[in-house]
């Protein structure tokens, strides 16, 4: 499989930002006015790549939800469409059915306030309305995935679309488990709707998406990765268990990357000859400040008629207090 990418960025003042994986590339944040491409002719089209929003009523989320909107909606040339990563809202997993539909009532009217451009979803552990509180029913029709999903009128959990001669599959790579907790995995059952989905694209070049990374690189670099007695142990709450496996369904198709989020930091790996992409968090560090070297930021994504494409980390000037 063939890969055609390119990662460029400026940072406005912090000059630590850093590029890490197996094969390293520049990542940090534009000026707001900046270009997210540095190629000459315009792209296809863009499209911005919004993970971790994490939404919740304190730290001034709802203000900073709405200005990475805001500037989303407002790139020049303007996106196509956006595309977010999971984790819309903080822990709706840990929310009464009162609380959960308050906040999810809260995502959608932030949304709807500051775009009107089309819209697809992902969704990822906090999202899980219910799963650990258990004043909330099991039996509710909303319970888990299920509020929102329904709500934001995602056709699935994991789903496909085209646009401009692309073809784009996002996908679920977590399994709830008990007692209330996760693993992150790409199931055997999605791994086979993946192939055929492939054969369908008929060659057409792709994105991928998935809340967890498959792997990561960052995770060796501030403690989340353990080591002991000579052995690193990596959390499959952190990136999935079975990476070689979606290595081995994409095999022939022409995949050009693998976009996630959940761990809020920025890493491209270059492996198996596939590309990985943790793009950051709107949140960073859930509306606190920059998670380590990661500010709160979008990943603005240009896609060229050739294949190809350009990707950037983009600081979108919001500020925790």
């Amino acid at each position: 499989m063939h890969e055609n990418t390119q990662s460029t960025s400026t940072r406005r003042s912090f000059l630590g930002a850093m590029g890490v994986g197996i094969a390293a590339g520049s990542v940090g944040a534009l000026p707001r006015s900046a270009e997210a491409s540095q190629r000459k002719e315009a792209p296809t089209f863009r499209f911005v790549f919004l993970p971790d929003i994490h939404l919740m009523h304190d730290r001034r989320s709802p203000q900073g939800m709405e200005a990475a909107l805001r500037v989303a909606d407002r790139l020049d040339p303007r996106p196509d469409f956006l595309l977010t990563g999971g984790d819309l809202i903080d822990s709706l997993r840990d929310k009464s059915p009162e609380e959960a539909d308050e906040l999810a009532n809260l995502f959608l009217r932030i949304w709807k306030d500051n775009t009107d451009l089309p819209a697809h979803h992902m969704l990822g552990n906090h999202d899980a309305a219910g799963w650990r509180n258990d004043s909330f029913p099991k039996e509710h029709p909303e319970f888990g995935y299920a509020m929102l999903r329904g709500r934001l009128g995602m056709p699935g959990l994991h789903y496909s679309f085209d646009h401009g001669g692309w073809h784009f599959a996002v996908l679920h790579n977590i399994r709830l488990v008990e007692p209330k907790s996760y693993v992150s995995e790409f199931s055997e059952e999605q791994l086979n709707w993946l192939k055929t989905d492939l054969a369908d694209s008929q060659g057409r070049p792709t994105i991928l998406f998935g809340h967890f990374p498959p792997i990561s690189a960052i995770e060796f670099f501030d403690g989340r990765a353990k080591h002991a007695e000579g052995t690193w142990t990596l959390s499959s709450q952190r990136m999935s268990r079975n990476p070689w496996d979606l290595v081995t369904a994409t095999e022939g198709a022409n995949v050009k990357a693998f976009f996630s989020g959940h761990i809020h930091r920025l890493d491209r790996v270059e492996a198996a000859g596939r590309t990985f992409i943790c793009a950051g968090s709107v949140s960073a560090s859930k509306w606190t400040g920059h998670d380590h070297e990661t500010p709160e930021g979008i990943t603005i994504v240009d896609c060229h008629d050739d294949g190809s494409f350009n990707y950037a980390y983009h600081d979108y000037g919001w500020e925790a207090t």
